[in-house]
């Protein structure tokens, strides 16, 4: 339905006619409206928390527009004589203030406020070129790495997807769930780092303990535990993975860390695809070193002159070849 049938069930089908020319002016200044507001959500998007809706000020909105409204008054001012007249431009004013705010809100939360489950969303958060810390309600704190999205549900119920570390607040009476693109997670209280999207998902248990459900299956992550789920396939490793969380800090640590496992920190912190053509002949390969907010090529660069490592680029890999060490 389009706007003039909106006012003209308002207004009464046989007022449409009389008060075409103003609604022909009204729907300039609302249209003007609805693009300022789309602009400022698409603003909005660039921040690091959506919390925009709690600082929109409807008294201001409604002063503002009652002002860009008047205008529009005394163009129209001969309608205003007609006594018979339904509604005064005053109330199709106040009207289509309403009208432009509800729909600028669309505009603004259709993105944030909507979900599959039609369950509506409290409140939304992506990172987008760093990570992001932050606490839920019930004092759970998060850090969401960039790139990635979380979702709050309602309490203690959130969406991921993307890369995040939970330290949830025990709650012996309800339970935090985590819904992913394949499967969910279940908890009373703990600590731990999810990486999910809709082709892989890893768990890494850091205290406390998780369960993940997939389908019909069940595990029983506890501390120290990883599960990799590939084309719902998961496999669990057991032992404590050094750097798994670097990411926080942007700070590798390796103590005398055999060269597959730099590789594969390096993988895991870049989130990038490093190939060792043939892990064998790393296998008296160890290093000790730390970088702090170093780029992978940097890295590479210095690993290229403390232990002779040989590497390529290809098609948005890396293949480590050789290493003198």
């Amino acid at each position: 339905m389009n706007i003039d049938q909106i006012i003209g069930k308002l207004m009464g089908e046989g007022s449409v006619g009389e008060e075409k020319s103003a609604l022909d002016a009204w729907k300039k200044e609302a249209e003007d409206n609805i693009k300022a507001l789309e602009d400022i959500r698409k603003i909005a998007t660039l921040s690091n928390t959506m919390h925009g809706y709690e600082d929109f000020d409807a008294d201001n909105a409604w002063n503002s527009f009652e002002v860009n409204m008047e205008g529009n008054k005394q163009i129209n001012a001969h309608h205003n004589k007609k006594t018979a007249s339904i509604f005064s431009i005053k109330n199709l004013s106040r009207i289509a203030a309403i009208l432009v705010i509800l729909l600028g809100s669309v505009f603004f939360f259709n993105k944030y406020l909507s979900s599959s489950s039609d369950i509506g969303i409290t409140n939304s958060y992506s990172a987008i070129e760093k990570s992001i810390d932050f606490n839920l309600t019930d004092g759970s704190e998060i850090t969401l790495d960039k790139y990635s999205n979380l979702e709050v549900v309602e309490d203690r119920n959130v969406v991921l997807k993307g890369r995040a570390h939970f330290t949830i607040q025990r709650d012996e009476t309800k339970k935090f769930k985590i819904d992913l693109p394949v499967g969910n997670i279940v908890v009373l209280g703990t600590e731990f780092t999810v990486d999910a999207n809709d082709k892989t998902t890893e768990i890494y248990v850091t205290k406390g303990s998780v369960r993940y459900e997939l389908a019909d299956r069940t595990w029983v992550l506890v501390e120290g535990d990883l599960v990799k789920v590939i084309n719902n396939e998961a496999t669990v490793l057991k032992g404590r993975i050094d750097n798994y969380d670097s990411w926080r800090n942007q700070r590798l640590m390796f103590r005398d860390n055999n060269m597959v496992e730099v590789v594969d920190a390096l993988s895991r912190h870049f989130k990038k695809e490093i190939v060792i053509k043939n892990k064998k002949d790393f296998a008296n390969c160890n290093v000790v070193n730390v970088f702090t907010n170093a780029s992978l090529t940097d890295i590479l660069n210095d690993l290229a002159k403390s232990h002779g490592l040989e590497f390529q680029l290809k098609e948005n890999k890396v293949f480590i070849v050789s290493a003198k060490c």
